[in-house]
């Protein structure tokens, strides 16, 4: 006798035993007019609930370049995953439309990014870049975006963050960019964050 269990997505996550993230044979390339450029030949490695992963590497070797295929925010072209495997939870994010994968980037894998000042909006304040996670992903008025940005600001310790939730990347020290780099990566609390530093 066959039995057919139909789980909801929540019930197959919470019953998902494997890695959170298992980069299988990972190769990323970039197409220049020189030719072909090998950034990354055959990454792989597994991270599972409540481990801490560091890769290590000479500058140029394919740390950022993995995170970014990791991400799914490679400029494609030039850039091409000619092969390899990057699961999330067991599903190939390869093979994932572009919908699918913005939901689970930032929601449920985030990255803090090498250099905070060209990964902020120069012209938008760090409220509302904040915020403008909760409204997308949550659904939030702007009021409760706003609370929710000066919330995370006060986690990460940004002084008077009340007062400078309206402040521009720029007013910030490279310091303080860098912890609301975290303060966003923390926003809707992922499985898994991805440190570029």
């Amino acid at each position: 006798m066959t039995t057919a269990v139909d789980t909801t997505k929540g019930e197959q996550d919470a019953a998902y035993q494997g890695p959170l993230l298992d980069v299988r044979d990972l190769h990323v390339e970039f197409v220049t007019r020189d030719g072909v450029a090998r950034a990354v030949n055959g990454v792989n490695y597994s991270v599972r609930a409540g481990e801490t992963l560091a890769v290590l590497g000479e500058s140029g070797s394919g740390k950022s370049v993995t995170a970014q295929a990791i991400m799914g925010i490679l400029d494609m072209p030039p850039a091409r995953i000619p092969r390899g495997e990057i699961r999330y939870r067991g599903q190939d994010m390869l093979k994932m439309g572009k919908d699918e994968r913005r939901r689970i980037r930032g929601r449920k894998i985030a990255m803090i990014f090498q250099d905070a000042l060209s990964a902020l909006n120069p012209v938008l304040s760090v409220g509302f870049q904040l915020g403008e996670m909760f409204r997308a992903h949550q659904g939030l008025s702007r009021a409760e975006a706003k609370a929710k940005a000066v919330e995370l600001m006060e986690r990460v310790r940004i002084p008077a963050a009340k007062q400078r939730v309206n402040d521009y990347p720029h007013q910030f020290s490279g310091g303080m960019r860098q912890r609301i780099m975290i303060a966003m990566a923390l926003a809707l609390e992922p499985d898994l964050i991805i440190a570029d530093e």
